[in-house]
């Protein structure tokens, strides 16, 4: 049988450009349909690799593969990644200042690459409107296409308006749709807001036969955790995620005096030193990284051999794909996840509270305004940073609620907010460049070195306003390290008044999408629908932590494999279902039967179901909780079990 020649193609550039002699399950059909000009979305499982199927066929395709990505960090790590493979690639976003992406627009417009990373708020801005009839556009992909729904665990609004931003570009152009969690309403709602009609849906399924999905529920956590741990670095390295920055530096302290090396992360340190966490878990200098969320995204790691979560997230989307990075490389892998009733209360808790009222959200709004010096009705064009403790001190508001207001109006889009992956430093010349070749002559010696390197680093451009640089591209070009830099700019600045300075990375960047309102309008209905998704998937991810089914079919199931088979090694798989609610509140096979059998001859009450089996009060309620955790029964409204 003849092989199609574009996929012929397709395996040529493959070896030319990656070394690889075949496609991983899923990738030869996805990209054989975007090659054939279908709609295609692809479901591929963390680490199924998904970026290959739109970076292969931009390298076959005449024009230009436009992607759009949720996250810098990723656009970074990307472009970098095919820069090493000699593939041209570069990304616009809100970091870099208009003049570079100026630039970057007239090459892209030339045909100077293959592929460009944009975020979805900058198909909304009129410089990309204009220039978009320019490029020769021949394929979409839209990655991390859960952000499209209310339904996926990143919401991002700008998402859903990407397909009326994109509607000029001409029919002949294919569309793709990537991502690694969605349930079936996710995936409803991406087909739904992409407009596709007839697409090819490409799944590599749900199934990691490679990972022994592992759940203990104690009160005595640390210990539990300090044993998981001790154990999995003997298979190699691992990730812990804990959801405060406390915690991380707390929890790495310990493992280290225990004789583990372990380094934290977290968004409250500085990039660069996150930068060098990654690197060393990475190359398996450090075998363990404790870590919030935020550590993991765009991440290339093979080998993770375990993944210890020490609370329950959110959801089963977060925590499928977080502790889906263990196993990639397909060996033996461990999810752990170890909680206690009191996890899921407390996370509920802080959902309620992440949704400040209107006044709060007022109060917030105003004080990012006048923090940019923003007047009523005036517009914001560029991404600028904010002092998020200085918006505390005009608002007289905690950093807790400042920070939840601000993610309410990002989902609203009322605010863009953008993180930054590396440390950058910005320097604007007050003075003209004569004056700095005098001030050089004068001065000679280290200090006229400086600013002489200066120049040449951040001239012409930062005689018009801040340029910026990337902070270890600084360092590397003075061979200085960071307080020397930083030493040298703040005299330069307060004595000799030569320059202003801006050091972006610590603060994020921020943009009112509108003209300042004079009075905040808000969709009340907008604000608390989120939230009460929110809870719905917490109680989803506790129904995970407490299900005694086979832990696999529960994911599989949720993400709507509905024929999935028990994995055979998980621990409810292994343990054999003898006590279905463990050993606290022991609930065998025949009490169920029991129960079931009772309700088969109608709806009963508790009091009922006591008498009828002879139980204690607290073995009752054991049964019927599990029966409707397993969403077997049901509680009709005056209080009545009900089998469903």
């Amino acid at each position: 049988m003849n092989q199609n020649p574009d996929i012929k193609s397709a395996i040529d550039v493959l070896q030319a450009y990656w070394g690889y002699d075949s496609f991983r399950p899923g990738q030869k059909e996805a990209i054989g349909s975007v090659l054939e000009g279908n709609e295609t979305m692809v479901l591929f499982p963390t680490g199924g690799g998904k970026s290959l199927c739109y970076q292969v066929p931009s390298l076959i395709l005449d024009g230009l593969t436009l992607v759009i990505s949720p996250l810098i960090a990723l656009m970074h790590d990307q472009v970098e990644q095919l820069g090493k493979r000699d593939i041209r690639a570069a990304f616009i976003n809100s970091t870099l200042p208009a003049y570079e992406i100026e630039q970057r627009l007239v090459n892209a417009r030339n045909g100077m690459y293959r592929l460009l990373y944009v975020s979805p708020e900058r198909l909304t801005t009129e410089r990309w409107k204009n220039e978009l009839p320019n490029l020769n556009v021949s394929l979409v992909a839209v990655d991390e296409a859960h952000c499209i729904s209310e339904w996926g665990h990143d919401f991002r609004p700008a998402y859903r308006h990407i397909r009326s931003e994109l509607s000029d570009l001409p029919d002949s152009v294919r569309w793709m749709a990537l991502t690694a969690t969605a349930t079936p309403e996710v995936k409803s709602d991406i087909l739904k807001c992409l407009e596709f009609t007839e697409p090819a849906i490409v799944s590599a399924g749900f199934s990691r036969p490679n990972l022994r999905w592992w759940v203990t529920q104690t009160d005595k956590k640390q210990d539990v955790f300090m044993n998981a741990v001790r154990k999995g670095v003997h298979k190699g390295s691992g990730i812990v995620y804990t959801d405060t920055r406390k915690d991380c530096e707390q929890k790495a302290a310990r493992l280290s005096s225990a004789g583990i090396s372990a380094r934290a992360y977290h968004g409250g340190m500085k990039p660069d030193v996150r930068e060098s966490v990654q690197n060393e878990w990475v190359s398996g200098r450090v075998p363990v990284v404790v870590a919030t969320n935020a550590f993991g995204m765009g991440i290339d790691k093979s080998d993770c051999r375990f993944v210890v979560h020490f609370t329950i997230p959110f959801s089963p989307e977060a925590y499928y794909q977080e502790a889906g990075r263990a196993g990639r490389d397909g060996k033996e892998a461990f999810p752990i996840l170890i909680w206690k009733e009191a996890d899921e209360t407390r996370l509920k808790s802080r959902i309620l509270r992440s949704y400040p009222q209107y006044e709060t959200l007022k109060k917030v709004y105003e004080g990012i305004c006048d923090e940019l010096g923003l007047a009523t009705g005036s517009e914001h064009t560029q991404a600028e940073p904010v002092d998020l403790s200085s918006v505390c001190k005009r608002t007289a508001l905690s950093k807790s609620e400042v920070k939840s207001s601000v993610e309410v109006l990002q989902r609203l889009e009322i605010l863009e907010k953008i993180e930054f992956h590396k440390a950058r430093t910005g320097v604007h010349f007050l003075v003209g460049k004569d004056y700095l070749e005098t001030m050089i002559r004068k001065e000679e010696g280290a200090k006229a070195e400086f600013v002489d390197m200066l120049i040449r680093l951040f001239a012409p451009h930062a005689f018009g306003g801040f340029h910026y640089q990337d902070t270890p591209l600084v360092l590397e070009k003075l061979k200085i390290n960071e307080n020397s830099l930083m030493k040298g700019l703040h005299v330069l600045r307060d004595h000799d008044r030569i320059l202003d300075i801006r050091q972006m990375g610590e603060q994020p960047l921020f943009r009112v999408t509108e003209p300042r309102m004079q009075k905040l309008q808000v969709d009340h209905d907008a604000v608390y629908h989120y939230r009460d998704v929110l809870l719905k998937k917490l109680e989803y991810m506790s129904g995970y932590a407490k299900t005694t089914r086979c832990r696999e079919v529960y994911l599989r199931t949720y993400f709507g494999e509905t024929n999935a088979k028990p994995c055979g090694h998980c621990d409810n798989c292994q343990s054999g279902n003898r006590n279905l609610g463990g050993k606290q509140n022991s609930v065998a096979v025949e009490d169920i039967k029991k129960v079931e059998n009772l309700l088969k001859a109608g709806s009963l009450t508790p009091d009922v179901i006591q008498a009828e089996t002879g139980w204690n009060r607290d073995k009752v309620k054991a049964v019927v909780s599990w029966l409707e955790r397993e969403q077997r029964v049901k509680q009709s409204q005056d209080g009545t079990i009900i089998l469903n």
